[in-house]
């Protein structure tokens, strides 16, 4: 293969293609594959170019967009046939691919790097107004939130599982405190091809400690079908008794199962003030 995924840079491509990239014309003709970023970001699109086993361009340009009278980009192509037919059986086919792309197939390549490479494309990672560290990722494909999430748990533990928003349709998958501060520190070092900005913004979410006296990472106590047959069997101080669970677990679990809403573990929701988002 021309690509070879087990390459922590190649496996980092694949993610920020997924996520950042797009893939234009036909497999069987002229096409072209390509990364546009804002020019702030172009040194990583310089540290990958040496990886893309074929000819490629490095180009810079300034235009209008809807939101800025002169907005500067660097964009990383190619154009080879091989190569985009290989990208095509990893995970990026030509077209459209918002609510349709799936991950790569993690026995091919780098996981770790390979994370880093959506969280670097749709991902934010940081620390809020109020001092609590987050990594979210925000996708249209619940294939690739699934992922995400899987990921989550096997290098953080913490269990999440999101649904589309109302508002936009896509999945928000987020993790927050001590979960955060330990998949930054998985994803990102200084050794890593990844964008700058957020190497920096990583470094700080992975140095992150509870502050003292709070009280932060207390693992869930799932609830059983048994718990659930006594629900309602008294009033809320008296079943959060029997069952040595507080009363506002008790008051919630009665008012999803009144409105028979799903009770998966969907994270906590630490203060979200993303102003300080990267």
């Amino acid at each position: 293969m021309l690509l070879d995924p087990q390459v922590p840079a190649i496996s980092y491509l694949l993610g920020l293609l997924q996520t950042d990239g797009s893939h234009h014309g036909s497999l069987d003709g002229k096409g072209k594959v390509s990364i546009e970023l804002a020019v702030r970001d172009l040194a990583v699109l310089q540290a990958l170019q040496p990886h893309v086993p074929c000819y490629s361009s490095l180009r810079l340009r300034t235009r209008e967009t809807n939101f800025s009278s002169a907005s500067s980009t660097a964009t990383l192509a190619f154009f080879n046939q091989s190569v985009r037919r290989e990208l095509s059986t990893l995970g990026l086919p030509p077209g459209r691919k918002a609510r349709t792309t799936a991950p790569v197939d993690q026995s091919l390549v780098s996981s770790r790097d390979y994370l880093r490479g959506l969280l670097d494309g749709d991902g934010s990672v940081g620390i809020t107004a109020r001092g609590y560290p987050f990594v979210s990722f925000i996708t249209a494909s619940e294939a690739m939130a699934r992922h995400v999430e899987s990921e989550i748990e096997r290098v953080t533990g913490a269990r999440r599982r999101c649904g589309r928003n109302t508002r936009d349709a896509v999945f928000n998958v987020m993790v927050a405190n001590e979960p955060a501060a330990m998949l930054a520190a998985y994803c990102w070092s200084e050794q890593d091809i990844s964008i700058p900005r957020k190497r920096a913004s990583a470094s700080q979410v992975a140095g992150w400690r509870p502050p003292p006296g709070r009280r932060f990472g207390a693992p869930r106590k799932l609830w059983t079908d048994a718990e659930d047959a006594v629900l309602h069997s008294g009033s809320v101080e008296s079943v959060a008794r029997l069952l040595n669970r507080t009363e506002r677990s008790v008051a919630m679990r009665r008012w999803r199962a009144a409105r028979a809403l799903p009770t998966v573990d969907t994270g906590p929701s630490p203060e979200t003030d993303y102003d300080q988002m990267t």
